[in-house]
């Protein structure tokens, strides 16, 4: 068994190694010249001691193209002197030597100054075309540098979606040319609730930050590189507070207030019936739309209070108008004309479910975060939509794992949450999602992602057929070895496996004063 995360397809092991004590001649069809730089860089990180000259080298490594094979899929052939690597194009062999990395060795006891490959042919290919990571930082700003290494083990993994949680109600992090007071009010915070939901304990200091546009720009190329599309999200058309902060004619009420400096579900949302607000809302997602290259642009949509919508005459007129009976009706208005504009512009809006999202239009995608009403979800499944499956109780990245063993998490299987008529439903596939209200650091990222992340991505890349826990926890085990180099904070078997002692002795964290507790214990 070879160690590698996600598991492939089909490999089979001849036995022995391709060795190399220098750089490897590297061959490369049109189109793979790309892969000369990569390789060579891969091999000198893996094994610093590798001889730099080419001239006397006996191994070749070689890039070439075959159309059969699918887009993200790879043949990777290592044996005698030679690794071939065949792909139809740039997603493959990169994912082809995102694999050498995991199997590769260097400088093992009595052979230093030496690159080791295990012989052996490896055909591989995705399950589902979406595997995602959802990062929230509309609640805590992060910066660049930590969503640059939260892409390097996204990919490492061959996750390939980033969907980054740019707006919610404690702040709004995307740059604004149009509208240059925006980021000076929605993306600040006088203070930040700490030690959980039900605290009263505050951080006492300031919370800011947001991207600019040409840092967003940066990011996407660096996605990119690693085969990831990054994907925006504005959630709408609750959870704006941090907008109505900037823009309080936006609200039903048109009350000025600050960002909130706690993580409570706020009521407020724009007014449905007020087309200054819609204006505002427009102009806010064409930027996002000329900003990020993805088709593919979150809208949210989940529950908010509907209190204001219910008592706003506003809102009442166009309720009447559009003869729209009550508030789930609102809603499912509110987001279709979302969905509208944005599909106008090229995009595809995609749009967490609740139990009030019945009327939603089918151009939209629905992200399966919360069960839907039977019906509801039968009634989707059955017209053919398009599904991107992340149950809450399973792919809520944030909660401590207690509340969810990865044993649970690798157990997930999306096709099981679609109903009775999940065959007919498209999958594109499946996402975590670390929700940032208690994630203030790298540490605290990694600690949740690890090994999360690799138990998902196993989901979204490999056969059902293939998973078997048993195998991955040993898999696991050799692969952070790799992680180690990099100095990345992975949970403990003890807490990832779901200690039941930290439960009984905490509470599940979740309700207590320290969503930390977890992090300390693990470096002890």
């Amino acid at each position: 068994m070879l160690n590698i995360i996600p598991q492939v397809r089909s490999c089979t092991v001849y036995g022995g190694d391709v060795a190399m004590e220098r750089q490897p001649k590297i061959v490369c069809c049109e189109g793979a010249e790309f892969c000369d730089p990569l390789a060579r860089k891969l091999f000198q990180n893996i094994c610093p001691s590798i001889k730099p000259d080419t001239e006397n080298a006996k191994v070749t490594v070689s890039f070439t193209k075959d159309e059969n094979i699918p887009e993200e899929g790879y043949r990777l052939d290592a044996n005698g002197d030679e690794i071939k690597i065949e792909a139809s194009g740039e997603k493959g062999w990169i994912y082809a030597l995102i694999t050498l990395r995991q199997i590769m060795k260097a400088d093992n006891e009595g052979k230093p100054f030496l690159l080791e490959c295990p012989c052996c042919r490896i055909e591989d290919a995705p399950r589902y075309r979406y595997r995602g990571f959802m990062l929230d930082e509309a609640r805590n700003f992060l910066g660049e540098d930590t969503v640059k290494r939260v892409l390097g083990l996204m990919s490492f993994y061959k996750l390939n979606v980033l969907h980054w949680h740019l707006s919610d109600d404690q702040g709004y992090r995307i740059e604004s040319k149009k509208f240059p007071d925006l980021n000076r009010i929605a993306s600040r915070r006088n203070d930040t609730q700490v030690g959980g939901f039900s605290s009263n304990k505050f951080a006492g200091c300031k919370h800011e930050g947001y991207y600019s546009q040409s840092q967003i720009r940066k990011i996407i190329a660096f996605a990119k590189e690693r085969n990831i599309d990054v994907q925006p999200e504005i959630d709408l058309p609750g959870h704006i507070s941090a907008l109505t902060a900037a823009f309080p004619d936006i609200s039903c009420s048109g009350e000025s207030h600050s960002v909130p400096t706690t993580f409570d579900n706020f009521a407020g949302a724009f007014c449905a019936g007020s087309e200054k607000a819609w204006e505002v809302i427009f102009s806010l997602l064409d930027e996002i739309c000329e900003i990020f290259e993805s088709k593919y642009v979150h809208i949210g949509g989940d529950v908010f209070d509907f209190s204001d919508w219910k008592t706003c005459p506003e809102c009442k007129k166009v309720a009447e108008k559009n003869g729209i009976k009550d508030e789930q009706g609102l809603l499912a208005y509110a987001l279709n004309r979302i969905i509208d504009h944005l599909d106008k512009k090229g995009k595809v809006a995609v749009v967490r479910t609740s139990e009030f999202i019945d009327g939603i239009d089918k151009r939209a995608v629905l992200h399966l975060f919360k069960n839907l009403p039977s019906a509801t979800l039968d009634k989707f499944a059955a017209e053919g939509r398009k599904f991107i499956v992340s149950p809450h109780h399973l792919c809520s990245f944030d909660v401590p794992y207690v509340m969810t063993p990865i044993k649970n998490l690798y157990a997930f299987e999306p096709v099981s949450h679609l109903g009775k008529n999940a065959d007919k439903a498209e999958i594109l596939g499946v996402e975590g999602l670390l929700w940032g209200e208690w994630v203030y650091d790298l540490q605290k990222v990694e600690f949740n992602s690890l090994p999360r992340m690799c138990a998902l991505g196993e989901t979204g890349w490999s056969p059902k057929e293939t998973r078997d826990y048993s195998s991955f926890a040993k898999r696991w085990q050799e692969n952070r070895k790799i992680l180690d180099i990099v100095g990345a904070n992975w949970a403990s078997d003890k807490l990832a496996r779901g200690n039941l002692l930290f439960r009984s002795r905490d509470i599940f964290i979740w309700k207590t004063a320290d969503q930390y507790g977890e992090v300390r214990r693990n470096k002890k």
